[in-house]
């Protein structure tokens, strides 16, 4: 039966319980959450060379034939290498695998292997340390760019590449086309399956950046679509229109004068609050510059208004200096202060 993109990962070959809560640790549950995750880096494994030209400084990809049986060694308690002689036509090389004692088996005699990995020593000498190996006629992983993903405990990036290997060549074909086709005309974006198969296992340099620019323009588009929506509902939404009382009165509680900028403010506060529309302000301004103060009035006005206000703070230490100085402040207009942060517990928290 064909993987669809609602699909839980337990539809997976090798996907038990532990592995399931594993990817869900990554955030990964379906189908199309692998789809959607993307790599952090990437690996070029399309250089290949023959063992005696292979540089000693450059991981590379050698066909290679396994001319003897490996053999088991076991050093060690806890510490077992298994080493096989590979051959091409312009010499040979010894691999050796550290704790990777089902390689004595995986590696068959006669048979060719893409091996990928550094190769170190001499020529005559040459040697390679837990090489990649797959069979030439089943190369996954080697002879492409292969994706790097971020991982959890419990599992490899190997498995996880070909997980979505196998997402990418059932399900990339299903995956929704958000962007219409005269907007992707337009400005030179590619479609969706192109962008999904090339994001995980890119072609060349070129698709990676195509599938790169298709999905970093569908994610700003929509968060743009987002937010003109959400501007759009807050400028049809009904508040509830504040009366605005004399700002004499709340200037009457301060020991000093306001600037000429924060007056500004606060009057802007006013007509937003008195419009019967709900009001989405940014009070920028330097350290000391009085957005408190602006705070401040907007809560009185709603203390006015028969209405509560909350004055949310970053941090305790924050939230109990603007306790300090506004209780008494504000109290003096009969507006009731209270402090609430994560250390007030049961039944004083209730009754706050």
């Amino acid at each position: 039966m064909a993987l669809r993109l609602g699909d839980g990962v337990e539809r997976l070959p090798g996907i038990g319980p532990a592995r399931a809560r594993s990817l869900e640790k990554l955030g990964l549950a379906t189908v199309e959450d692998l789809l959607r995750y993307f790599p952090r880096d990437y690996e070029d494994r399309r250089r290949f060379s023959t063992v005696a030209a292979a540089p000693v400084d450059t991981p590379v990809c050698l066909e290679l034939l396994v001319a003897e049986p490996p053999r088991l060694s076991r050093i060690r308690k806890g510490l077992e290498l298994v080493k096989a002689r590979l051959v091409d036509d312009t010499g040979s090389v010894t691999a050796t695998f550290f704790n990777q004692s089902y390689m004595k088996d995986a590696l068959r005699t006669g048979e060719t292997y893409v091996v990928y990995g550094r190769v170190e020593g001499p020529p005559g000498r040459r040697q390679m340390t837990n090489p990649v190996c797959e069979r030439a006629d089943r190369a996954r992983f080697t002879g492409r760019i292969l994706p790097i993903y971020p991982l959890t405990r419990g599992i490899s990036n190997n498995l996880l590449a070909g997980l979505t290997l196998r997402c990418v060549e059932e399900c990339a074909g299903q995956m929704e086309e958000a962007l219409p086709a005269g907007l992707r005309r337009e400005h030179a974006l590619a479609a969706a399956e192109f962008a999904y198969r090339n994001i995980h296992f890119p072609r060349d340099e070129e698709a990676l950046e195509l599938a790169r620019r298709r999905l970093t323009f569908e994610e700003l588009s929509c968060l743009a679509c987002g937010m003109a929506l959400l501007r759009t509902r807050r400028t049809c939404a009904e508040g509830v229109p504040f009366s605005t009382p004399p700002v004499e009165e709340f200037l009457a509680l301060l020991p000093f004068s306001l600037t000429a900028a924060q007056r500004r403010a606060m009057e802007e506060v006013a007509v937003d609050t008195a419009s019967g529309a709900p009001m989405n302000r940014l009070v920028q301004g330097d350290v000391g510059s009085g957005k408190t103060m602006v705070a401040a009035y907007g809560a009185w006005l709603a203390a006015k208004n028969g209405g509560q206000c909350a004055l949310m703070a970053p941090t305790e230490l924050l939230a109990e200096q603007h306790f300090r100085s506004l209780a008494p402040l504000l109290g003096r207009a009969g507006v009731r202060v209270g402090l609430l942060t994560g250390s007030v517990k049961g039944k004083a928290r209730k009754e706050l």
